[in-house]
Parts: structure tokens; sequence; C-alpha cells
């Protein structure tokens, strides 16, 4: 009699499990750059310079509410300074500054989701320069077994300026929790082995 009470409880259970709806919920994943395959280079009239990036990132979504951003942006790029224009509605005066930091050149925490899946996640930033319509930001990020491909590319707010083109492939970095059981189970399988 017992038994039979409890596996009808089970069976109940496992129905309400399997009839509730599956709900997603908000996702942070810290990555790194994979160094030789990430670069940023540099298109327009005076040649055609590279750079490699690396660093880490987090990249915070949520599936439901179809939202993505940017978190602890800690990303450089060598081996010298990036040359970038400023737009005028950022800067007091247009102007050329320098810097080495991926995050500021591409406005990574800035930049809005306008297409969130499991498998691909787009990003914009208008900047609203009717006279520069291409300086506008655009990046994608593409999902594949553990690491992404995030791509990305706009044009500087000014005439014969630099165009800005991201390749960049990125891993996730395994939580600490994940990496004290792998060792542990690397532990007892090389304990049972001796």
């Amino acid at each position: 009699m017992k038994r039979g009470i409890i596996s009808i409880l089970f069976a109940m259970f496992a129905l309400c499990l399997w009839s509730a709806p599956a709900k997603a919920t908000p996702v942070t994943i810290p990555y790194e750059f994979v160094r030789d395959e990430s670069h940023l280079r540099l298109g327009g009239i005076w040649g055609i310079p590279t750079y490699s990036i690396e660093g880490t990132f987090s990249l915070s979504f949520d599936l439901d509410l179809g939202i993505a951003s940017f978190d602890q942006v800690n990303v450089t790029l060598t081996p010298e300074n990036v040359s970038y224009d400023v737009p005028y509605i950022d800067y007091p005066k247009p102007g050329t500054l320098s810097t080495n930091n991926l995050d500021v050149i591409f406005s990574m925490r800035e930049l809005e989701s306008i297409a969130v899946s499991d498998e691909k996640i787009d990003f914009y930033l208008d900047r609203n320069l009717p006279m520069f319509p291409d300086s506008d930001i655009r990046l994608s990020i593409t999902f594949v077994d553990g690491s992404l491909n995030m791509t990305g590319y706009f044009s500087a707010p000014a005439v014969d300026a630099w165009a800005y083109y991201l390749n960049a492939f990125a891993v996730e970095i395994p939580e600490p929790a994940t990496i004290l059981i792998l060792c542990a189970g690397g532990l007892l399988i090389r304990r049972k082995n001796l």
C-alpha cells in the first residue's frame, strides 16, 4: 500500500514537471579570447593594419526577455594603440584618440541586443550621425560548442577614415567549481588505477 502511494505521488510529480513549460533563466558566461584566432583589422586609405586581441569578458543574456549585454570587459589589442575618431556627439569636439582597449573602440558595454537566440546574438549601436551612416556599430556572436565567434564592423565618423573589422574566437572559461570537480574526478580515477 505504501509503495503504491509513493508510486502515484512520484508519477504525479513527474507529470507536473513534464507538463510545466520550460522557462529560460538569465545566464552569465565568462569567455576568453583565443589570441591566435582573434583579430581587429583596420581598412582604409592608409593600408590594412591588423591587431591581435587578448583578454576576457562576460556575456549575459536572457532568452525569454530577448536581451543580452557585455560585462566585465577586459580586452586589449597588441602590438600598439589603435587610433580612432571620436564622434562629435560623444566629445566636446571631433578629434582622434588612441587606445588598446577593444571595449572603448567597439563600445561593447553600450551595445544593444537586437536579436537573441541560443545560436546567435546580434548587437547594434546607433550613433545617429546622418552624415556617417556606416559609423553605427554592428556586432554578432555565433555560438559553437562552448565557444563563440564574434564578428563586427563600423567606420569611423570622418571622411576617408578607418573602417574597423572584428573577427574573433573566444572559449568559455570553466567555473572554479567545475575545475575542482574535474580535478577530484581525475584523482579518484588515478587512485583507483593504482
